[in-house]
């Protein structure tokens, strides 16, 4: 199904209603880079513990709308606009065809959006799991107050549709398993690869300067305190011992600060935990499953 955000973005989104949604509908909200294909397994999961499923492609990434010429950098002006589409995802396909209660299920850049969406339109989800939510970006090796200011200075000086230092478009075939930081599942690693190889215009590369500035604004705001402390919808998040895109403290202090939050970090698991080895997936499920409860 095509949507049309309010700043006229085409975006695309998908969803399962399932032979029993007794239980209401889980909305999956994607990480950077990720499209709908990548979670027909945590789908079919959600069928099976009686949830409808729907998701949708970010502006800018999957087939929706992309800004900029070079279709391969990630980049927006500001995260609002992110929350443009998640307006019209909600108002054009979840509420007029699946049923409520409506919870949260996020990935990282999308358990931060999600995050401010509890925030300003909280009567949208009964309730949220987030996973491996962006709280801090991990720039080694540069330190972060050099790779801010790198970020500010270029984005503030005409640079903000360049990629970030040492950025690049996405290559599957040069997307090496050995010292990824986001699974120890070689085969769900090399499935995404496979997705991409079938098919590149699901394709997208390093993000944008303006991107990353975009990001550092909206993950300040998110770590204030009283931010947090307004989020009063229940929220599961879940994290790795082995977190290395996301700071794993900077995980831990957002969950204390949030009004209504159960937190755990699992050991071994890496910044994909949905894409994670079966023994890890499985404490996920087990987590989710007692928090749904």
């Amino acid at each position: 199904m095509k949507l049309a955000s309010r700043d006229d973005v085409c975006l695309r989104a998908a969803w399962w209603p399932g032979a029993d949604a007794a239980k209401g509908t889980a909305i999956i909200l994607q990480g950077r880079t990720e499209m709908i294909e990548k979670y027909f397994e945590t789908i079919a999961e959600l069928h099976s513990r009686g949830y409808a499923a729907a998701t949708f492609d970010w502006r800018g990434q999957g087939l929706s709308d992309r800004h900029l010429d070079d279709n391969y950098k990630g980049h927006v002006w500001d995260f609002s606009e992110y929350h443009s589409d998640l307006d019209a995802f909600l108002d054009q396909c979840v509420r007029p065809n699946l049923p409520p209660p409506y919870t949260l299920l996020a990935h990282s850049m999308g358990a931060h959006i999600g995050l401010r969406y509890l925030h300003d339109q909280p009567q949208s989800f009964d309730r949220a799991v987030l996973c491996s939510p962006m709280a801090y970006i991990n720039t080694a090796p540069l330190p972060h107050f050099v790779a801010r200011a790198i970020i500010f200075l270029g984005a503030r000086f005409g640079k903000a549709e360049a990629y970030v230092p040492g950025g690049k478009v996405y290559d599957p075939s040069r997307n090496a398993f050995e010292g990824n930081p986001l699974t120890r599942d070689a085969a769900r690693f090399a499935r995404e690869a496979q997705l991409f190889r079938r098919n590149p215009a699901l394709v997208i590369g390093a993000p944008t300067l303006g991107w990353f500035e975009a990001a550092y604004r909206s993950m300040a705001m998110a770590l204030r305190p009283e931010f947090g402390a307004a989020i009063k919808t229940p929220v599961l998040m879940i994290y790795g011992s082995e977190e290395r895109v996301s700071l794993p403290r900077y995980q831990a202090l957002l969950a204390s600060r949030l009004g209504n939050c159960r937190a755990y970090c699992i050991a071994g698991a890496r910044h994909e935990i949905l894409q994670e080895t079966d023994a890890i997936r499985a404490q996920f499920w087990q987590l989710f499953d007692r928090f749904m409860a």
